[in-house]
């Protein structure tokens, strides 16, 4: 990836997640009530469709990721892999369906309260695929080092806190959290960082970071 590609797909992945949780935290933290009432507002499909749009955007940068694999890459490409897929299927396709299909169904008679069959193995294999791919990409920063070492963390912590099931608004931190690092990724892609190649005989590859 040139150098001018690198800082393109890093500013995607600045603008995009800014953008993203700014719908997700608007169409959250503003909707009143709960369960099906909060389809009902007239603003959700607006911001939700705001957060779509981030998504996509990020989706686009998010190659950037595997300039900084160092001497990682076997576990940057499966963490790509994994992000990626998770981005597409939960927040690009199932976000769809909640941007625009329930609040038409909540309008006209109400949302089912039985999903449609294959749905939930759907999500099931979206949900490992960011489980797998958060990890293995946190995991990859830290060996690499080709990146702060808290961006890894961050990638790892955020999977830990979405398995626990934050309450009301808390749901949204572990998606603050790795939006966040990702944000990260792309500020350090855009300022044009050196790309690195692996460490040989024992010695850390030129450039990385301690």
């Amino acid at each position: 990836m040139t150098v001018n590609m690198r800082r393109l797909a890093g500013s995607a992945l600045v603008v995009g997640t800014i953008v993203a949780l700014a719908g997700y935290l608007a169409a959250n933290l503003l909707a009143p009530g709960s369960g099906e009432e909060v389809f009902r507002y007239q603003n959700w499909p607006l911001f939700e469709g705001i957060a779509l749009v981030g998504d996509v955007v990020v989706a686009l940068g998010l190659p950037v990721i595997l300039t900084f694999a160092g001497r990682a890459p076997k576990l940057h490409i499966a963490g790509y892999a994994g992000v990626f897929a998770a981005l597409v299927m939960l927040n690009v396709g199932e976000g769809t369906t909640e941007a625009f299909v329930k609040p038409y169904l909540a309008g006209h008679g109400g949302i089912p309260a039985q999903e449609p069959p294959g749905f939930a193995a759907f999500e099931g294999v979206a949900l490992l695929a960011l489980v797998v791919g958060s990890i293995c990409l946190g995991i990859a920063v830290l060996r690499a080092r080709t990146l702060p070492w808290w961006i890894g963390v961050a990638l790892i912590v955020s999977c830990l806190l979405g398995a626990l099931g934050l309450p009301g608004a808390w749901f949204l931190v572990p998606d603050g959290v790795f939006f966040a690092a990702l944000f990260a990724i792309g500020v350090f892609a855009v300022r044009g960082r050196p790309e690195h190649t692996p460490a040989t005989a024992g010695q850390p590859a030129a450039g990385t970071r301690g």
